[in-house]
């Protein structure tokens, strides 16, 4: 718990410093001509589990963060899976992750690598995620699909992003 408070203080921190680098009555044009944006993406990571039900090796996740010129910074929470235990939703069924992308221009598509660190809430154990993906823009609309292995197992995530 105290890694994911001080991962949670981190990006807001950063957050926080690349704010006050904008003065507010002008905030939309200095963080255009920054090339600072701020974004929130949802998305359900799937995975081929051997018999197993989608509710089990499915996890939903929202993701906030930033993104200047081809990077981005974000913190994502999410579930485990959709399986409530016992009918009872528990703390920790969820983790947090912060996850960090390059992404590279292709036509009318980003392409982009992605890496992350997170871990369980209530628990010790780390996990590292990895992996590639591509997106299109509609102006602040997005979609993406992603290939990753995180916590050792292969998901694809499809999802949608926003823009501010």
């Amino acid at each position: 718990m105290k890694k994911l408070i001080l991962i949670v203080t981190a990006i807001f921190a950063f957050i926080g410093v690349s704010n006050a680098q904008c003065d507010m009555s002008t905030k939309d044009t200095t963080a255009k001509e920054s090339g600072i944006d701020f974004y929130v993406s949802a998305g359900v990571s799937m995975s081929n589990g051997a018999g197993e039900k989608f509710s089990y090796t499915s996890y939903p996740s929202v993701e906030l963060g930033i993104m200047k010129n081809n990077f981005s910074l974000g913190l994502v929470v999410g579930r485990g899976n959709f399986v409530r235990t016992g009918g009872l939703d528990y703390f920790s069924d969820y983790w947090a992750e912060l996850k960090t992308a390059l992404y590279i221009p292709v036509g009318n598509f980003n392409t982009y690598g992605l890496i992350g660190i997170g871990s369980y809430f209530e628990s010790n154990k780390m996990f590292i995620e990895y992996g590639v993906g591509f997106s299109y823009s509609f102006k602040k609309i997005g979609v993406f699909s992603q290939v990753s292995n995180w916590d050792g197992a292969w998901y694809v995530t499809p999802g949608v992003s926003y823009t501010f």
